[in-house]
C-alpha cells in the first residue's frame, strides 16, 4: 500500500469503528425502551371488580376493557 493512503485508510477505519459503536448504542437504547414499554403494559390497576367472582360475559367485557386500556397506553 502506498504510504500516502495509510492515513486515509486509518481514518476510514476510525470512522467505521465509531459508526459501529454509535449504531450499537442506538440499538441498545431502542431495545431498552421497547422492554420498558412492554413491562408497563403488564401493570394494570386493580379494581374492586377483581375481588368479586366474574361469570359469563362479565370477565370477557373486563378483558376487552383492559385490552383497550393497554393499547391506549402504548
Amino acid at each position: 500500500m502506498p504510504f500516502p493512503l495509510i492515513p486515509t485508510a486509518l481514518g476510514i477505519c476510525f470512522l467505521l469503528v465509531w459508526a459501529f459503536i454509535g449504531g450499537m448504542t442506538f440499538r441498545d437504547r431502542q431495545l431498552a425502551l421497547r422492554h420498558e414499554r412492554d413491562e408497563d403494559i403488564n401493570i394494570l390497576p386493580v379494581t374492586s371488580k377483581r375481588s368479586k367472582r366474574l361469570r359469563g360475559t362479565d370477565w370477557q367485557q373486563e378483558n376487552r376493557d383492559r385490552l383497550r386500556t393497554a393499547r391506549a397506553a402504548s
